[in-house]
């Protein structure tokens, strides 16, 4: 039976909400299973009337891992996670924005959350990893341009926090005027700035992040600010998010750098100080040593290209994904493998698949696709980042400054992904190695979670953290993982929440399941009447949206694909990958 195809603006808040944020994503999920929700006219007209005009603030106080501190504790971050309706609704009203890019969009300096456009379906915004290529790009150029000069990493303090409502509500107010949108935009994202500044926290009153719209009304803020640096600075600016990047002689970058903290400081923003992690100074010529880490990793045996295959063999050459799924993990791998077949036969899908097998590379390419050739390149791609990473490792020993800046990403490169293909007794000794270096400690703790199916450690760093080691865990459905912590506090029922909704088997053995919080009652039930009532707005839209069911329906979303564009995400690497700070 074909169905008609989501609009742009759904597929566009699902996929970006999956790749970091899944309580949203499981709520809009729930939300646009309503074939009506799924079109353009409803985000456009009532999921953005349904916002400006609401009551509540259905916001989810999430707790991430952040770092392990100077006296080994681990701090998390907060995130507040939209409700699936204002997902929706911020999809509409970025869309709104791109349309009028002369406007919104950042100046050729600033390199982070650029709006999507066109028929693009894979986010609000597009992926982080092509602004982070860019901007590398950019600064390769800049340093051959400054030979005997340095590039300077410089950092904001608690950039979106520190956002006040009426700079937010300046900046935003000032590019729709220029920008002449309707009326009706406008006073959606002042309430949205409204109910941002609103949200009780400690010791903070500024945007929130977690939202879609902070991250373009941080680009909005900063953009005279932007403009103004790219074209009087001595030396050349480049920024993304809250890291910025001078290069120039040496004396060109002091002075720009006390130009850059002056005009910050008159906006209300600070950079960490002198001697701090955020601030490193690199000679060009050293930096230059690294100009190809951004290469392109694209070859038939690539990570990339064994993606892309196992997508074509499940969606267009309509594979099982029960089996593919058993083949994988008989030989030992634990990847996510999503079930298309419910998209597959698509009206606009069809015409596509039918335009597309006229061409002969097309037929060729696909045909060569088969369970065997699947696991020969994932057993290769094992032993290549098994490789890496240990070289990695014998670098890093010791390394500091730029050196060691460069081997993280490297490292958290490779061990997202043997979190899916090393066996466990690899992934134990890796793991076990990776938690002794202070910026590896998330991936290395996923690792032993995941070899040793035993959580205790991997709860109190935050929910990213659950769900990436979820997917891996989930893998192996017909395994136990155990949980022996004799009190869970706030983070930890977050975390065993997050895996519950997985789909990940728990043997909870200190019986801390008996006093559920009202997330973990949702994860492991569904949804009930008292839910349906709760005091918390983002709870109680999540469990109506879920519905009354016999058993809970997140695992399953998980599983299955909502949209043939849908990229099969892997929260391992997603999670785990180096983000620059909110």
């Amino acid at each position: 039976m074909k169905t008609a195809r989501p609009g742009i603006l759904a597929s566009r808040a699902v996929n970006q909400y999956r790749r970091r944020d899944v309580l949203t994503y499981l709520g809009l999920r729930y939300y646009l299973a309503n074939a009506s929700a799924n079109t353009n006219l409803w985000a456009v007209r009532l999921a953005t009337n349904l916002v400006a005009t609401r009551n509540a603030k259905p916001y989810f106080h999430a707790h991430h891992f952040k770092e392990v501190g100077q006296d080994g504790r681990i701090q998390t971050r907060s995130m507040h996670l939209p409700g699936a309706n204002e997902a929706l609704a911020e999809s509409a009203l970025l869309a709104a924005c791109a349309r009028h890019s002369d406007v919104f969009d950042s100046p050729e300096c600033v390199f982070s959350y650029k709006l999507t456009r066109d028929e693009n379906r894979d986010g609000v915004f597009e992926n982080y990893g092509k602004g982070l290529r860019r901007r590398h790009a950019a600064v390769e150029d800049a340093a051959y341009k400054s030979a005997g000069g340095v590039v300077q990493y410089v950092d904001i303090k608690k950039f979106y926090p520190s956002i006040r409502q009426e700079l937010a509500r300046e900046a935003w107010q000032k590019n729709c005027a220029e920008a002449k949108m309707p009326n009706f935009t406008i006073i959606l994202g002042e309430r949205l700035i409204e109910d941002h500044c609103s949200v009780q926290r400690d010791g903070e009153i500024g945007l929130l992040t977690g939202p879609m719209f902070s991250h373009l009304l941080a680009n909005l803020v900063l953009h005279d600010l932007d403009i103004e640096m790219s074209k009087n600075l001595p030396a050349r600016y480049f920024r993304y998010v809250d890291d910025i990047i001078l290069v120039g002689k040496i004396n060109e970058v002091n002075d720009s750098l006390l130009i850059v903290e002056s005009k910050l400081d008159e906006l209300g923003f600070h950079l960490h100080p002198e001697g701090s992690e955020k601030r490193l100074r690199v000679p060009v010529d050293e930096w230059l040593e690294g100009a190809n880490d951004f290469g392109n990793s694209w070859s038939q045996k690539s990570w990339p290209a064994f993606v892309y295959n196992l997508k074509r063999f499940l969606l267009i050459q309509n594979g099982d994904p029960r089996s593919l799924r058993d083949s994988l993990r008989r030989a030992g791998f634990r990847l996510p493998v999503t079930d298309y077949s419910a998209i597959v036969y698509e009206a606009g899908w069809v015409e596509r698949v039918k335009n597309l097998a006229k061409e002969k590379w097309y037929r060729a390419r696909g045909l060569s696709i088969t369970h065997e050739s699947l696991l020969e390149q994932a057993k290769w791609l094992r032993n290549f980042h098994i490789s890496e990473l240990l070289s990695h490792l014998a670098d890093i020993a010791g390394a500091t400054g730029y050196k060691r800046k460069r081997l993280v990403p490297k490292l958290r490169y490779a061990a997202g992904r043997l979190i899916y293909l090393a066996n466990e007794s690899t992934l134990a000794e890796l793991g076990a190695r990776l938690i002794e270096i202070k910026e590896l400690h998330l991936q290395g703790h996923v690792m032993l979670a995941v070899a040793h199916r035993q959580l205790d450690k991997l709860l109190p760093l935050g929910a990213n953290a659950a769900q990436a080691a979820a997917q891996a865990l989930a893998a192996n459905d017909d395994e136990v993982a155990t949980v022996t912590l004799a009190e869970l506090g706030e983070v930890e029922r977050q975390s065993l929440a997050v895996l519950i909704m997985n789909g990940v088997q728990i043997q909870d053995r200190a019986g801390n399941l008996d006093s559920e919080s009202e997330l973990m009652r949702l994860a492991r039930h569904g949804c009930d009447r008292e839910l349906m009532k709760s005091n918390d707005p983002f709870l109680r839209e999540l469990a109506c949206l879920h519905g009354l069911t016999h058993e809970p329906r997140h695992a399953e979303m998980f599983r299955t694909a909502f949209d043939q564009d849908d990229d099969l995400v892997m929260d391992a690497i997603e999670q785990l990958q180096e983000y620059p700070s909110p």
